[in-house]
């Protein structure tokens, strides 16, 4: 019996070892490595010519044969693509051990140039500028070599410009290449039919809560324009810009044309929920823990009039506005605004309580910059340092602001720009005279994982009682998006009791620096540089902060935390700032 067990024992290790041998043989014929080089051409021609060619699909011998044989049809198929016609190749192969040596030795000859450029449009698309111009852009010059993957472009860049811009039955009459190789000259002959070029029809929209003639306003076109997709982009972008819809989709029905040309344009929208409700949670080193709600009628009645109230809730900060907007014409360009509001701030050595009421017109300029004119109403009551006082301003005033961005809820780069001017006389029924600008710019760029942000801020103020100017509107700096290193709004002229008052005027710069050294996570350094002032020569001086800091590429946006020093004020201890949201 114990024989018979080692018999099996021995068969059993045997069949093992037989198992292994069948396995590793033919991993190990996998590992054999087969080798493609390309000698006597660089650059384009051999990146064209090992594209053309391919790698075998193994090692085996009468394969690899029957891959070499088949390499000089497809090296001339990739050197003619490129205007190479005469060109020789010799194809040699080699087995070192278990590898295999491919070379593939090209001599390329004289290329074959454009003898002539014959590019013609008929039908309505021999008149369009537009082809017109593209025929001097095309990449193809009588004289150049030959290129085939130019001359493909070039019909596919036609065919492009026709689908954009209404050409929907266009055809090439006829599109080849004449190849002389004996004289080493090729002619391109590429005419292209345009037909008749397509006209934009009426704009269909389904159901909405919005009126005809308001929907209809957002067309940036009229009914028998020559269609472009330019427009289609247009409208589709109106539409989700106007803030009525969840979701658009506009798409053009060539299939409908009527007898004029027209199309049909459907505008497929999904209106927002006549009620929107946000609330939000959050936190900063310069206001402490805030409750923010929000609620908003996108759409009041179906003349498109909306609703916005908000509502922010701080320790030292507590306020609310709503806002009530009418759309012109354009609705999405301009609009007529009214807005109101409460404010109650108790920081450092101010208390304040002010009432806000205006209007406003608004309208978007070319470049993405917005304007704004408006005439503000404002009742504040105020202790700034031990002054008590009291003022009633109207202020008429303009302002013009654009932000771009690119990257989402953490952008990479990214600009805004600001700038406004208001004043008032007490022929407005104002308590004192005053005039008063701010600027302010912020530029945000990111090369790789680096990224620098630079920002700077400017303010004046004349008037004719300054004791008498409610805070408001006097300036001070310090804080998280100011001077870091210093608490929130404590900076500025001080009285003979080191009480602050504010200042007239406001200069503030800073420096960012960060690197991404893991994903979603960046360490930042900066220098921070400014003061709120009394006069135009600066007489306070500037204060400095300056330190380094963490931010987190969060799902609600960037998270940053600063250790800040005030460096310009020795024994300032450090300060921790924290804050969430873009820095544009």
């Amino acid at each position: 019996m114990l024989i018979v067990v080692a018999q099996r024992s021995v068969h059993w290790r045997a069949c093992r070892w037989l198992l292994l041998v069948l396995v590793l043989t033919p991993l190990a014929s996998a590992l054999a490595a087969v080798r493609i080089e390309i000698v006597g051409i660089d650059g384009e021609l051999q990146d064209n010519v090992r594209n053309h060619i391919g790698q075998p699909p193994d090692d085996d011998p009468r394969l690899i044969r029957r891959f070499a044989s088949r390499i000089p049809d497809q090296a001339r198929d990739g050197l003619e693509a490129l205007g190479y016609y005469e060109a020789e190749v010799d194809v040699s192969s080699l087995r070192i051990e278990d590898d295999w040596l491919i070379t593939v030795s090209v001599e390329p000859g004289e290329p074959v140039r454009i003898r002539t450029l014959d590019i013609v449009f008929h039908g309505e698309a021999g008149t369009d500028g537009s082809f017109l111009s593209l025929r001097e852009l095309v990449p193809l010059k009588e004289g150049d070599v030959l290129h085939h993957g130019r001359y493909e472009s070039t019909k596919r860049a036609i065919e492009g410009l026709a689908a954009s811009r209404g050409y929907f039955d266009g055809v090439f009459r006829e599109s080849r290449i004449a190849v002389h190789r004996g004289n080493r000259e090729a002619d391109i002959i590429l005419h292209y039919d345009g037909g008749a070029r397509y006209l934009l029809g009426e704009v269909r929209y389904p159901e909405t809560p919005l009126s005809e003639d308001l929907l209809q306003r957002m067309v940036p076109f009229s009914s028998g324009e020559p269609y472009t997709s330019e427009k289609i982009s247009a409208l589709n972008r109106n539409l989700l810009d106007s803030e009525y819809f969840q979701h658009v989709r506009v798409r053009p029905q060539q299939a409908e044309k009527d007898e004029e040309g027209r199309i049909p344009v459907d505008a497929e929208v999904t209106a927002h929920r006549p009620n929107r409700v946000g609330v939000g949670v959050g936190f900063a080193t310069d206001v402490g823990p805030r409750l923010r709600l929000s609620w908003r009628k996108p759409y009041v009645n179906e003349e498109g009039h909306s609703l916005k109230t908000e509502t922010e809730v701080s320790a030292v900060r507590q306020n609310i506005s709503s806002e009530y907007s009418i759309p012109l014409d354009p609705p999405t360009e301009q609009q007529l605004q009214f807005f109101g509001g409460y404010q109650r701030d108790d920081i450092e050595d101010t208390f304040s309580r002010k009432s806000t009421a205006g209007i406003q017109r608004k309208r978007t300029l070319t470049g993405g910059w917005q304007q704004a004119w408006f005439l503000r109403w404002e009742r504040e009551i105020f202790t700034q340092a031990e002054q008590r006082g009291a003022s009633t301003l109207t202020l008429p005033g303009t302002n013009v602001t654009r932000s771009r961005s690119r990257g989402g809820m953490d952008p990479h780069w990214g600009d805004r720009q600001f700038a406004q001017l208001e004043g008032t006389h007490p022929e407005l029924g104002s308590d004192l005279r005053l005039a008063r600008m701010r600027l302010n710019t912020t530029w945000l760029r990111s090369t790789g994982r680096h990224r620098g942000i630079v920002r700077a801020e400017y303010g004046a103020m004349t008037t004719s009682d300054f004791s008498n100017t409610p805070p408001s509107l006097r300036f001070f700096a310090g804080g998280d998006r100011s001077v870091r290193g210093f608490r929130f709004q404590s900076l500025g002229p001080r009285d003979d009791e080191d009480r602050l008052i504010g200042g007239r005027y406001l200069l503030v710069g800073s420096a960012e620096y960060s690197y991404e050294f893991r994903e979603r996570w960046r360490a930042a350094a900066f220098y921070d540089v400014g003061n709120a002032f009394s006069s135009s020569s600066f007489d306070e001086g500037f204060e400095r902060g300056t330190g380094v800091g963490i931010r987190w590429s969060s799902p609600v946006g960037p998270i940053k935390l600063d250790l800040a020093w005030g460096i310009s004020q020795p024994g300032t201890p450090f300060r921790l700032h924290f804050s969430v949201g873009p820095e544009i």
